[in-house]
């Protein structure tokens, strides 16, 4: 039998704004969050714009030591799932962390870090590769990171359905509540794909 399922608590980092209520005023008013390219060099592009997240500070969400070891994507999803469960009012307590999981849905994870980590690679050999570069790069380590976290241990997981990775994460956790499998999911969509292989 399904049960009824209920959102509690919203949180965004959008082009229109770092917050679910700066993006929706920015939406209800007309606002563009497109704009010229700021991330790399894209003078030899044919496209210069993007929808890029903009004046964002890591540091409101997470130490001086994960934003060197993450990829923007995993600090995207770390600040707008604190705003989330802020809003919710969420307290994820011991005896109900298996009941609690995350799905968020990401089409390509850290690319950033993968262009970065090539370029190290091509340029100084494999020792130059970070250790930390495939828990930067693996579309389910934003889930992951959101999971430890807030202490969640019910069902994670990660849809990888390109445009629609996070419309499918919310679908998949909707699912999760609605037969029984979890009490509470953090869910959405997630990110930061405004790179050079991206952009080309």
């Amino acid at each position: 039998m399904k049960r009824r399922v209920v959102v509690t608590g919203l949180g965004a980092l959008t082009p229109l704004g770092n917050s679910v209520g700066e993006s929706w005023d920015g939406a209800i008013s007309g606002k563009s969050g497109i704009g010229p390219i700021t991330k790399f060099d894209c003078s030899s592009y044919k496209s210069r714009i993007a929808g890029e997240i903009k004046n964002f500070d890591p540091l409101q969400f997470v130490s001086k030591q994960e934003v060197r070891r993450y990829d923007d994507f995993i600090l995207y999803s770390l600040a707008a799932a604190e705003m989330a469960v802020a809003d919710a009012k969420l307290t994820v307590s011991p005896e109900f962390a298996e009941r609690t999981g995350v799905i968020i849905g990401s089409a390509i994870g850290g690319i950033a870090t993968l262009e970065e980590e090539l370029k190290n690679l091509f340029s100084s050999g494999p020792r130059k590769i970070s250790p930390f570069a495939v828990p930067a790069i693996l579309a389910n380590l934003a889930s992951g990171h959101v999971s430890i976290r807030f202490g969640a241990k019910g069902p994670i997981s990660c849809a990888v359905t390109a445009c629609a990775a996070g419309t499918s994460a919310i679908g998949d956790a909707y699912k999760t509540i609605a037969f029984g499998d979890a009490d509470v999911m953090i869910t959405g969509g997630v990110e930061a794909a405004v790179t050079q292989l991206a952009v080309g």
